[in-house]
């Protein structure tokens, strides 16, 4: 076993009815904090497989897809608590939130896609932190399912859905393509999403 499989399983729980989402929600912010500082977004061949290693991810729900980000992009996540709307600006900036005293601006992705959700939840919203060092913003999604290692294999068809053709196309061009993780000797698809694009994209000068 190699010192990365020592540092992390290679899953951590999924959410479910009875998971404490705030143990959950502590567990991956100390992998966030240890995946920065140890291995950053590092790519590498496994051995005797046709696959590529994309690194740990935090998987989570916006409407009816799992997406995934980098790690090493993620800089906290939690449950939103308070939330201070603002006047003038477009419906999916929700406003700013005080966390550990630096204001962060929240950022719905479901209202800036369009996306029908089951529940537009104003209290207990969960949020995951990007940063790509000059934007930063608390996305609100619908879950944070877990964290997982990703893996790209090589000349694998892309797992697109009608709903890219559909009321969905704006979230299309933000997805990076499909990327596998394994459960027990079942391989999961889930879409790559791609951050950097979303903070570029919200930047308000």
């Amino acid at each position: 076993m190699n010192d990365q499989a020592a540092l992390f399983p290679s899953t951590s729980p999924e959410v479910t009815e009875g998971t404490d989402l705030a143990e959950l929600l502590g567990n991956i912010d100390q992998e966030i904090m240890q995946v920065a500082l140890k291995y950053g977004d590092g790519l590498k061949k496994i051995a005797g497989d046709n696959q590529q290693e994309l690194g740990r991810h935090i998987c989570f729900d916006l409407g009816n897809r799992r997406l995934a980000l980098p790690l090493s992009f993620v800089v906290e996540v939690g449950e939103l608590e308070d939330v201070r709307s603002l006047p003038f600006l477009p419906e999916w900036v929700q406003g700013v939130t005080n966390i550990r005293g630096e204001i962060v601006s929240v950022t719905d992705i479901a209202l800036f896609f369009n996306i029908p959700t089951e529940q537009h939840r104003k209290k207990g919203r969960t949020f995951i932190i990007i940063y790509n060092g000059e934007v930063k913003t608390a996305v609100v999604v619908d879950r944070i399912a877990t964290t997982r290692m990703l893996y790209k294999k090589e000349g694998a068809a892309q797992h697109d859905t009608e709903d890219d053709k559909g009321e969905q196309s704006g979230l299309s061009n933000f997805l990076l393509g499909s990327a596998l993780y394994h459960t027990g000797e079942r391989e999961e698809v889930v879409q790559l999403f791609d951050g950097e694009q979303l903070l570029s994209s919200i930047k308000i000068s």
